[in-house]
């Protein structure tokens, strides 16, 4: 968890919560005034929309959010890397971050807005740290908007610690296969609610757009290998126990068939994730989804 972005935003126990999540210029956000009531998932797309910016600001214009809650950015508005962890105590980590990866990421350092989170496991036998960081003018932006239609803004994550929310803790490594429309795929290995592994996919954000025959003719093939090569490092490298299940998060209209193929080459179960309800259908929705129930989860502890 971003926990440096989070400390950014007051904190307010409520039981309203909301989560929008941002795509390139269109999103979705998932709204609940209770636990169990009035729960509300959608995308939101206007005719005019020219920026991320400008989308958050038309959706809150017209919208009314109760309580508090999380913007998630897609890949398209952070950059992630892995280091190693410098030798340095904690509290002198966030300020040393930018200037380890200035040379790495496209962002100057006076714009920069860093933080890390530890990998559960030691690499090569190092101990790493997972970078995240953004444009501060760019996140500015949002939160700004947020403020300017006083609404509770309890903190930044990204998508792929949303995606992460929809399967449940357990002991046994997931591998996910998780999408958002026209975005790109990631594939998550979570184990007990920690990312041991988190790729980004080239090449497949138009998957939707292909029709059976054309997903035969190669697309399920590369996918799987980009599958198998994520379970090997995750195998052979980090030296963990084999991956137990294989779930998909696709929303497309092939999907099932997507499954079908690829539990052809795997003898690891794969199956389709299954979102709570009433969300079950709304799998363009999947990242704010996911978000809403990362407030679930700062509402227990607060609790």
């Amino acid at each position: 968890m971003l926990n440096g972005l989070k400390s950014l935003f007051s904190k307010k126990n409520t039981n309203a919560r909301f989560a929008i999540a941002l795509r390139n210029q269109v999103g979705a956000y998932a709204c609940e005034k209770g636990i169990d009531e009035d729960r509300k998932a959608d995308e939101f797309i206007t005719e005019t929309t020219e920026s991320a910016g400008e989308w958050l600001h038309k959706l809150l214009a017209t919208h009314t959010f109760l309580g508090s809650g999380y913007l998630v950015l897609s890949a398209s508005h952070y950059h992630s890397v892995q280091i190693n962890k410098p030798d340095l105590p904690d509290d002198e980590i966030p300020l040393a971050i930018k200037w380890l990866v200035k040379d790495i990421v496209p962002i100057d350092p006076d714009d920069m807005i860093v933080d890390y989170f530890d990998s559960p496991v030691i690499v090569a036998g190092a101990e790493k740290i997972n970078v995240v960081c953004s444009h501060l003018s760019h996140l500015k932006k949002f939160t700004d908007t947020f403020k300017r239609y006083q609404v509770e803004l309890k903190g930044i994550i990204t998508d792929e610690f949303a995606f992460a929310n929809l399967v449940d803790d357990q002991e046994n490594s997931t591998l996910m296969v998780c999408q958002q429309p026209f975005e790109d795929v990631f594939l998550l290995i979570v184990n007990q609610g920690e990312i041991y592994l988190s790729r980004r996919l080239r090449g497949f954000n138009d998957i939707g757009g292909y029709s059976r025959e054309q997903l035969s003719q190669g697309i399920c093939d590369s996918l799987n290998v980009e599958i198998q090569k994520s379970m090997d490092y995750f195998e052979r490298l980090l030296k963990q126990a084999p991956v137990t299940q294989i779930k998909v998060l696709l929303p497309v209209t092939h999907e099932d068939f997507i499954i079908e193929s690829l539990a052809k080459n795997t003898q690891v179960q794969i199956s389709k994730i299954e979102l709570p309800e009433p969300f079950g259908k709304l799998r363009n929705c999947a990242a704010s989804i996911g978000a809403l129930k990362e407030c679930e989860k700062v509402g227990m502890v607060n609790d």
